[in-house]
Protein backbone atom coordinates (compact mmCIF):
# COMPACT_ATOMS: atom_id res chain seq x y z
CA UNK A 1 0.00 0.00 0.00
CA UNK A 2 3.06 2.47 0.82
CA UNK A 3 3.77 4.95 -2.72
CA UNK A 4 6.72 5.41 -3.48
CA UNK A 5 8.26 8.65 -2.51
CA UNK A 6 9.01 11.56 -5.10
CA UNK A 7 10.71 14.67 -4.12
CA UNK A 8 8.69 17.26 -2.89
CA UNK A 9 8.97 20.81 -4.06
CA UNK A 10 10.58 23.59 -1.60
CA UNK A 11 8.17 25.81 -2.63
CA UNK A 12 5.16 23.49 -1.39
CA UNK A 13 7.01 23.23 1.87
CA UNK A 14 7.40 26.40 2.80
CA UNK A 15 3.75 27.20 1.32
CA UNK A 16 0.99 28.09 4.28
CA UNK A 17 -1.01 25.15 5.17
CA UNK A 18 -4.05 24.53 3.82
CA UNK A 19 -6.77 24.92 6.98
CA UNK A 20 -9.58 22.97 7.61
CA UNK A 21 -9.61 23.27 11.31
CA UNK A 22 -12.50 24.18 13.27
CA UNK A 23 -15.14 22.96 10.67
CA UNK A 24 -17.29 21.04 12.36
CA UNK A 25 -16.44 18.15 9.60
CA UNK A 26 -17.65 14.86 10.98
CA UNK A 27 -16.10 13.07 7.73
CA UNK A 28 -13.89 13.51 5.28
CA UNK A 29 -16.14 12.68 2.35
CA UNK A 30 -15.26 15.72 0.14
CA UNK A 31 -18.67 16.36 -0.75
CA UNK A 32 -19.88 16.90 2.77
CA UNK A 33 -16.60 19.59 2.62
CA UNK A 34 -17.58 23.53 2.43
CA UNK A 35 -14.74 24.06 0.67
CA UNK A 36 -16.16 21.75 -2.14
CA UNK A 37 -19.31 24.04 -1.93
CA UNK A 38 -18.51 27.50 -0.93
CA UNK A 39 -14.45 27.69 -2.22
CA UNK A 40 -14.07 29.37 1.15
CA UNK A 41 -10.73 28.08 3.55
CA UNK A 42 -10.13 29.84 6.47
CA UNK A 43 -7.08 32.59 6.40
CA UNK A 44 -7.30 33.74 9.77
CA UNK A 45 -5.31 31.26 11.68
CA UNK A 46 -2.90 30.50 9.05
CA UNK A 47 -2.54 34.42 7.97
CA UNK A 48 -3.39 33.99 4.56
CA UNK A 49 -4.27 30.66 2.20
CA UNK A 50 -2.12 28.59 -0.04
CA UNK A 51 -2.01 29.45 -3.92
CA UNK A 52 -3.50 27.67 -6.27
CA UNK A 53 -2.97 26.11 -9.81
CA UNK A 54 -6.10 24.55 -11.62
CA UNK A 55 -8.27 24.52 -8.63
CA UNK A 56 -6.02 23.05 -6.17
CA UNK A 57 -3.69 24.17 -3.64
CA UNK A 58 -0.19 24.17 -3.64
CA UNK A 59 1.01 22.90 -0.33
CA UNK A 60 2.53 20.21 1.77
CA UNK A 61 0.34 20.78 5.28
CA UNK A 62 -3.27 19.98 5.83
CA UNK A 63 -4.59 20.94 9.09
CA UNK A 64 -8.04 19.38 10.10
CA UNK A 65 -7.49 19.49 13.94
CA UNK A 66 -10.47 20.69 16.11
CA UNK A 67 -13.24 18.78 14.41
CA UNK A 68 -15.15 15.56 14.92
CA UNK A 69 -13.76 13.42 12.75
CA UNK A 70 -14.47 9.69 13.95
CA UNK A 71 -13.47 6.38 13.27
CA UNK A 72 -10.67 5.65 10.68
CA UNK A 73 -9.65 7.85 7.55
CA UNK A 74 -10.77 6.22 4.86
CA UNK A 75 -11.29 9.03 2.75
CA UNK A 76 -8.34 11.60 3.24
CA UNK A 77 -6.74 9.97 -0.12
CA UNK A 78 -9.82 11.12 -1.91
CA UNK A 79 -9.97 14.77 0.03
CA UNK A 80 -6.28 15.22 -0.65
CA UNK A 81 -6.39 14.07 -4.17
CA UNK A 82 -9.09 16.62 -4.63
CA UNK A 83 -7.66 19.65 -2.58
CA UNK A 84 -3.94 19.05 -3.73
CA UNK A 85 -2.18 20.09 -7.05
CA UNK A 86 0.40 17.23 -5.57
CA UNK A 87 -0.88 15.01 -3.33
CA UNK A 88 1.95 12.56 -2.76
CA UNK A 89 3.75 16.12 -1.24
CA UNK A 90 1.78 15.66 1.58
CA UNK A 91 3.99 16.00 4.67
CA UNK A 92 2.57 17.49 7.58
CA UNK A 93 -0.76 16.59 8.47
CA UNK A 94 -2.69 17.34 11.83
CA UNK A 95 -5.87 15.65 13.12
CA UNK A 96 -5.03 16.82 16.36
CA UNK A 97 -8.39 17.08 18.64
CA UNK A 98 -10.72 14.80 16.63
CA UNK A 99 -12.14 11.16 18.02
CA UNK A 100 -10.75 9.28 15.99
CA UNK A 101 -10.42 5.51 17.20
CA UNK A 102 -8.29 4.07 13.80
CA UNK A 103 -5.80 4.79 11.18
CA UNK A 104 -6.48 3.88 7.83
CA UNK A 105 -3.57 1.78 5.81
CA UNK A 106 -5.04 4.87 3.70
CA UNK A 107 -2.35 7.22 5.26
CA UNK A 108 0.43 5.20 4.13
CA UNK A 109 -0.25 6.30 0.74
CA UNK A 110 1.51 9.52 1.69
CA UNK A 111 4.99 8.53 1.11
CA UNK A 112 6.34 12.31 2.29
CA UNK A 113 4.58 12.22 5.79
CA UNK A 114 7.15 13.49 8.18
CA UNK A 115 5.05 15.48 10.42
CA UNK A 116 1.97 13.04 11.82
CA UNK A 117 -0.20 15.26 14.83
CA UNK A 118 -2.69 12.98 16.36
CA UNK A 119 -2.73 14.14 20.14
CA UNK A 120 -6.79 14.48 21.86
CA UNK A 121 -8.18 11.63 20.28
CA UNK A 122 -9.87 8.57 21.36
CA UNK A 123 -6.51 6.01 19.92
CA UNK A 124 -6.47 3.54 22.59
CA UNK A 125 -4.47 0.21 20.67
CA UNK A 126 -0.81 0.50 20.37
CA UNK A 127 -1.00 -1.58 17.45
CA UNK A 128 -3.34 0.71 15.36
CA UNK A 129 -0.38 3.12 16.19
CA UNK A 130 2.34 0.35 14.80
CA UNK A 131 0.33 0.32 11.24
CA UNK A 132 1.86 4.04 10.49
CA UNK A 133 5.92 2.45 10.70
CA UNK A 134 5.65 1.90 7.23
CA UNK A 135 5.69 5.52 6.44
CA UNK A 136 9.14 5.40 5.49
CA UNK A 137 9.82 9.30 6.26
CA UNK A 138 7.75 10.02 9.61
CA UNK A 139 10.46 11.63 12.10
CA UNK A 140 7.51 14.21 14.27
CA UNK A 141 4.44 11.75 15.98
CA UNK A 142 2.22 13.55 18.50
CA UNK A 143 -0.58 11.16 20.96
CA UNK A 144 -0.65 12.63 23.73
CA UNK A 145 -4.17 12.46 25.70
CA UNK A 146 -4.81 9.45 23.51
CA UNK A 147 -6.24 5.84 25.84
CA UNK A 148 -2.74 4.23 24.79
CA UNK A 149 -0.82 7.01 26.17
CA UNK A 150 -1.59 6.39 29.62
CA UNK A 151 0.25 2.92 29.63
CA UNK A 152 3.21 2.47 31.57
CA UNK A 153 6.34 2.35 29.15
CA UNK A 154 4.52 4.20 26.48
CA UNK A 155 7.42 6.09 25.01
CA UNK A 156 9.38 3.35 25.29
CA UNK A 157 7.17 1.15 23.65
CA UNK A 158 6.71 3.23 20.90
CA UNK A 159 9.96 4.31 20.21
CA UNK A 160 10.46 0.75 19.91
CA UNK A 161 7.80 0.37 17.21
CA UNK A 162 8.42 3.27 15.52
CA UNK A 163 12.41 3.76 15.25
CA UNK A 164 12.63 6.18 12.53
CA UNK A 165 10.87 9.10 14.91
CA UNK A 166 13.09 11.68 16.07
CA UNK A 167 10.46 13.56 18.23
CA UNK A 168 7.61 12.00 20.33
CA UNK A 169 5.08 14.19 21.53
CA UNK A 170 6.66 17.60 20.96
CA UNK A 171 9.96 16.35 22.78
CA UNK A 172 13.14 15.40 21.16
CA UNK A 173 14.39 11.91 21.30
CA UNK A 174 17.30 11.90 22.60
CA UNK A 175 20.42 9.39 22.12
CA UNK A 176 20.30 8.72 25.85
CA UNK A 177 16.72 7.15 25.19
CA UNK A 178 17.59 5.11 21.98
CA UNK A 179 20.40 3.36 24.10
CA UNK A 180 17.39 2.01 26.98
CA UNK A 181 15.11 0.79 23.86
CA UNK A 182 15.13 -3.13 24.09
CA UNK A 183 18.06 -5.17 22.29
CA UNK A 184 17.27 -6.01 18.79
CA UNK A 185 16.53 -9.55 19.17
CA UNK A 186 13.21 -8.46 21.52
CA UNK A 187 12.59 -5.42 19.23
CA UNK A 188 11.31 -7.94 16.86
CA UNK A 189 8.99 -9.78 19.04
CA UNK A 190 7.44 -6.83 20.64
CA UNK A 191 6.97 -6.01 16.60
CA UNK A 192 5.25 -8.90 16.13
CA UNK A 193 2.90 -8.55 19.45
CA UNK A 194 1.73 -5.45 18.88
CA UNK A 195 1.32 -6.61 15.15
CA UNK A 196 -0.53 -9.48 16.18
CA UNK A 197 1.77 -11.38 14.04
Amino acid sequence: MTTKSKKVPFSYKKAKPLDLSFEDLKSLEPSTLRVFSTGFVSSYRMLGVPSKRDGRYKTASLLLSHNRLTGGLDDIRLLVDRLFRQPDALCWLDLSHNRLTDLSDTLLGFPNLCTLYLHHNRLASLCVVARINRLPRLRSLTLQNNPVAVYRGYRTAVLTVLRRITRLDFVIVTNGERRLLPPIYLQSFIKNVLMGH
